[in-house]
């Protein structure tokens, strides 16, 4: 079945998981199926990946506090330097509220239904960043992603799997 195109201002990637046990993504173009990127889950206390771009480097890195309590996550990139912070409240089963800050101090917030994995990531100005949907009809998790024009492609990935991680831990 053939994925329709992206939204104008928009480029549309599939997610699509491994088997294994540490939360692998396949990140694809959906015309082609050609992997473009990949998400690296690791095993651990402490829920971590890398982004790696299809020749192995690595560009981001997301990770969380052990346990999850309270409910953070970093996103750093190749050097280090933090990208963006999520924040959940503590105690509480993620459901529809993230918040995401930027290392600019910008706010952007995730608003949908986080447990059917079908959701929003709007900036501050409620413009829509990224439109997250998983395909229910599948064997393994697969995500449609629509990245807005200009948000590192990366980032949208990191954002993506530490819901993922967070919703599969609650």
């Amino acid at each position: 079945m053939a994925i329709p195109s992206a939204p104008a201002g928009y480029t549309r990637y599939l997610m699509k998981s491994k088997f294994g046990a540490g939360r692998d993504f396949r990140i694809l173009d959906p015309q082609t199926e050609d992997q473009l990127f990949f998400v690296d889950g690791k095993l651990g206390t402490r829920p971590k990946a890398d982004i790696q771009d299809r020749d192995g480097t690595v560009r981001y890195s997301v990770r969380g506090n052990l346990l999850g309590i309270p409910k953070r996550m970093d996103v750093t990139d190749a050097e280090g330097n933090q990208v963006a912070h999520l924040h959940a409240k503590a105690f509480k089963f993620v459901k529809d509220k993230i918040n995401v800050t930027l290392a600019s101090g910008e706010e952007w917030f995730l608003e949908g239904s986080l447990i059917e994995k079908n959701y929003a990531v709007n900036d501050s100005s409620g413009r829509h960043v990224l439109q997250i949907t998983q395909k229910w009809v599948a064997i393994r998790d697969q995500y449609v992603i629509d990245v807005a024009d200009g948000l590192a492609p990366e980032v949208a990935f990191a954002l993506v799997w530490a819901v993922d991680r967070w919703v599969e831990r609650d």
